[in-house]
């Protein structure tokens, strides 16, 4: 029998793997560097829209909560969920992340369920975002900018903020399919426009100390702190007196669900060049930097701003807003307007603020695409969706369906009010994240064959227990801990009502249908999905 050179296949073994999956490679190309991978993870950590939510709705929600520490103890803990990320990635390095690895290791049909569950969650960002951007960031950009109001009021109907979303998913669309290498330069070019700002924003509030804040906030709005402080007061803010751990440990919600993305890598593993060693420094980089960054970000804001008068600026921002007083603004980026920087440069960073969300997108397009590529190549959704164009090495079909279903999301997200669901995503996500945990820790004994042949870092041990299991069971641990405080900490605005959780959990439910039709289709077509997910999918 001749030998495939590339593969090391025989043409029956290769003829083999052609009736199990799609065709006998994926046609992707490994060409994201290092630094392409980093990009991407560090985009996906969003820190200029996380840290506005984590500051502002944290300080009103969890009073006493120290944002700082709750993500410094989050990022602690989250590296033990990096560790089955990076050792799933380094054992099976293709694109789809978790959908591979726990069909593989656990069974098709959970994998295929986590993972339809976690592309609706983090896709679903796409349209928050968008709308984000325009009813949050851009009043703050007109604020700081001293532009007129009617800009933020046109950005405030429902109807125009419709037709900004579908051009800009439009937009998004046509640069995903250009190429991946495309969309990693345009996003290189993003970080240093926004991390320029950033870096701006945090010299901003280094430099400028309490009082001369305070001052320059007095002066420009006429409105003294304390009369924010008592507002406050009086429409039920309960001033913290010191720490509070409690509410601190409750935070550390906002530091899980904000630093994830850093494990994202694996879902687009089958693109990356030297995948098994950029996988370490893409993930526990992008955790350590985000992590540190939003900690000395929050530390930063508190010091500048002074924390009694932020967390009531939030208070009354989130909960009285009719009660603000005229020219102040709560959102984070607004109070960039009083920091002890030239106005140009003021102007800049709010803008930085506003182009993150352009230099997040990509991020969430590509991981969606590829986990419906991976669904596609497996035979689990119509083959035409994994057909790759030769010469930009990008799945077209599976980046049209992506941009027509992020459509959808734009038209749920603003006029049937998908967004205010949002919060509930969390248990859905935290759900998963418990099955890819128990994933890794069974992976060494289900799937031995596997596990032998991984590379030394992955079967690692500790006093005689792999690594990766201990990695698994701080990750099942770890998201048991959010799963529990979603639904018992009212504080953080989980909706346990019928159509809350009818549209939270509608991704998974679907999930299960789709699961049984396509397996039972594939098997009428004389297709054995058995002996499919027994198989690593080619590179």
């Amino acid at each position: 029998m001749a030998t495939n050179a590339s593969t090391g296949s025989t043409t029956g073994e290769a003829s083999a793997t052609g009736k199990m999956f799609v065709r006998n490679a994926t046609g992707l190309v490994r060409e994201l560097t290092p630094f392409d991978a980093f990009n991407l993870v560090f985009a996906a950590i969003l820190i200029p829209v996380g840290i506005s939510q984590a500051l502002n709705f944290g300080a009103a929600a969890f009073p006493g909560a120290n944002i700082a520490l709750a993500f410094v103890l989050g990022g602690v803990l989250l590296l033990g969920f990096g560790g089955v990320y990076v050792y799933f990635t380094m054992a099976m390095p293709r694109s789809g992340g978790d959908y591979v690895w726990v069909s593989r290791v656990l069974h098709p049909f959970l994998g295929f369920v986590v993972n339809v569950s976690l592309t609706f969650v983090f896709v679903n960002w796409v349209a928050f975002n968008f709308t984000t951007m325009m009813t949050l960031f851009v009043p703050a950009a007109i604020y700081v900018l001293n532009l007129p109001v009617a800009i933020s009021t046109w950005f405030g109907v429902a109807g125009n903020q419709f037709v900004v979303a579908s051009v800009l998913t439009l937009l998004f669309t046509l640069i995903m399919l250009r190429g991946t290498k495309f969309a990693a330069r345009f996003m290189l070019v993003l970080f240093w426009l926004v991390w320029i700002g950033m870096g701006l924003w945090y010299l901003g509030l280094i430099i400028t100390p309490n009082s001369a804040f305070t001052s320059n906030f007095t002066a420009a709005t006429q409105v003294q702190p304390v009369t924010i402080i008592n507002l406050a007061k009086s429409s039920g803010f309960a001033t913290p007196t010191g720490l509070n751990i409690g509410m601190t440990l409750l935070a550390m919600l906002w530091a899980f669900q904000n630093l994830t993305g850093f494990e994202w890598t694996g879902y687009f593993a089958g693109e990356v060049k030297n995948v098994r060693r950029t996988v370490i420094t893409s993930v526990v980089g992008g955790l350590i930097v985000g992590a540190v960054l939003y900690a000395v970000g929050s530390l930063l804001v508190y010091r500048t701003v002074g924390f009694n008068l932020f967390s009531s600026l939030s208070y009354v921002g989130l909960n009285a807003a009719s009660k603000m007083p005229a020219g102040v603004n709560y959102v984070l980026p607004a109070l960039t307007r009083f920091l002890n920087l030239p106005g140009a440069l003021k102007g800049y960073i709010v803008i930085a603020f506003l182009l993150s969300i352009i230099w997040w997108t990509p991020a969430g397009f590509l991981l969606g695409t590829r986990n419906l590529f991976a669904w596609s190549f497996d035979r689990m959704a119509p083959e035409w969706v994994s057909k790759v164009n030769p010469t930009l090495h990008t799945p077209v079909n599976a980046t049209i369906v992506m941009g027509i279903y992020i459509e959808f999301l734009n038209f749920m997200n603003i006029f049937g009010g998908l967004g205010g669901y949002l919060i509930n995503i969390i248990a859905v996500m935290a759900l998963a994240f418990i099955v890819v945990g128990l994933a890794a820790v069974l992976f060494p004994y289900r799937r031995k064959d596997l596990y032998e042949n991984a590379p030394e870092p992955v079967r690692k041990k500790f006093l005689g227990l792999p690594l990766m299991v201990i990695a698994g069971i701080v990750t099942m641990l770890t998201w048991l801990f959010v799963l529990i405080a979603a639904f018992t900490a009212s504080q953080f605005g989980l909706m346990v009502t019928p159509l809350a959780m009818i549209e939270a959990f509608a991704a998974p439910v679907i999930a299960i249908i789709w699961y049984f039709i396509a397996v039972g289709v594939r098997r009428r077509q004389g297709i054995n999905m058995t002996q499919v997910f027994n198989e690593i999918p080619p590179e």
